[in-house]
């Protein structure tokens, strides 16, 4: 999957300016047959650009964008992640609506999180799981014989699109499983909390449904209380079934690990999803393993929190401290996604899930920090009570001490 980096190819300042009108007509669109004149137009000319094996116009056209005109950017983006995960194939003059999926799993383990092949037992076990409980009745759907860790995923809009080409391809041709091959997948990183995705294809007739809350009630007596949405099944309760009965196919892959399933979706979509979720879990996950390591309760910890800059805000850091002490014994990033900024009640986010998870003495730094790391093994460096930047360091020797937060 993975394949050494294409040169650059010298910007188009031709193609930035055009993908960028279009864009731009796009943000300032005032109804819907509008809507679809300028959709269709960017959507042609950002097919051209993946073609081409190279992101750098679509890069500068984002650059551009987001320093003049935030409406078109965001419209820009969705524009791109379209174009990659979605698309109509034609198939013995059926044509069929497919898409790129993603099912993430948070996780977190003292012990080494899996990724890599899945066997054909577990994929078999999860093919009959996401049919029965997410899936619409009647789309075909294939899924990539692997446990992609972050790191694993393709990286770059064309790499991407290769992936999401190659599941449509064998969706609609009727395959189950699509072969990765471990060798051209990157090292993953050991972390104590981390995500991991399930990347498959729906393919769909035209028109028709992919997922169960997309399927209308049949009758009243299917109607369930308290879903007014027309489905047959709200997103949350089939969240509920795919994590009680997806849990358990998956179980074999996570041996020593706790894991928790968030509902598959559509791969960009699930991507951003997974970015929130994984901020307050990893919270969690740290706090356990301070208390199951350390045997003392969440009341004997204190937290600091301190805002990070490069430009501009990028994260939180937080370091976890014994109350009476200053030594940072771990810490952990908040990064900011989507569009979180300085004015974003971030801090609040934050403190909300240290008092979920117990933790009642807490300090925030009001500084600009800088972005520093460490020269040696390049981990972030943690806020201390004094306001200094420091190394994490755990105060036993072991195994555990080896294990660093993501």
């Amino acid at each position: 999957m993975k394949k050494p980096r294409v040169p650059h190819r010298i910007k188009s300042p031709r193609v930035v300016q055009e993908l960028s009108r279009l864009a731009a007509g796009l943000a300032a669109s005032g109804s819907r047959i509008e809507d679809a004149f300028w959709e269709n137009r960017l959507a042609a000319k950002i097919h051209a650009q993946l073609r081409t094996g190279d992101d750098q116009n679509l890069e500068a056209v984002l650059d551009q964008l987001y320093d003049t005109d935030s409406a078109g950017y965001g419209e820009f983006i969705y524009a791109i992640e379209a174009a990659i995960e979605c698309s109509v194939l034609t198939k013995e003059g059926h044509g069929y609506d497919v898409l790129m999926f993603a099912a993430p799993v948070l996780t977190w383990s003292r012990f080494s999180i899996p990724s890599g092949p899945v066997t054909e037992s577990v994929l078999s076990d999860l093919r009959v799981q996401l049919q029965a409980h997410v899936l619409a009745a009647d789309v075909q759907f294939v899924l990539a014989d692997c446990l992609f860790s972050p790191d694993q995923l393709p990286r770059g809009y064309h790499l991407t699109h290769e992936l999401a080409s190659k599941l449509w391809t064998a969706a609609v041709a009727g395959q189950q499983d699509v072969h990765i091959n471990p060798r051209q997948l990157a090292e993953t990183g050991r972390f104590l909390s981390d995500t991991r995705y399930l990347l498959g294809a729906i393919a769909a007739p035209q028109g028709k449904p992919m997922f169960r809350w997309q399927e209308a009630n049949g009758s009243s007596e299917d109607k369930i209380v308290g879903n007014s949405s027309g489905a047959k099944f709200s997103k949350q309760e089939i969240l509920l079934a795919w994590q009680t009965q997806g849990t358990e196919a998956l179980r074999p892959l996570f041996q020593g690990c706790a894991f928790e399933l968030l509902i598959p979706d559509g791969f960009f979509s699930a991507w951003r999803m997974a970015d929130r979720l994984a901020r307050p879990y990893s919270m969690h996950a740290t706090v356990d393993f301070l208390q199951s390591t350390l045997s003392i309760s969440a009341n004997r910890l204190r937290a600091v929190i301190a805002p990070f800059y490069d430009q501009w805000l990028e994260e939180y850091r937080i370091s976890f401290t014994l109350k009476d002490r200053d030594e940072v014994l771990y810490g952990i990033v908040w990064a900011l996604v989507g569009d979180e900024d300085e004015n974003s009640d971030t801090v609040t986010q934050i403190e909300t899930t240290l008092q979920e998870c117990g933790i009642a003495h807490t300090t925030f730094l009001d500084t600009r920090f800088l972005l520093e790391y460490c020269e040696e093994c390049g981990a972030p460096l943690f806020p201390n009570p004094e306001g200094e930047v420091v190394h994490a360091e755990f105060p036993e020797e072991g195994e555990v001490v080896q294990v660093h937060l993501h």
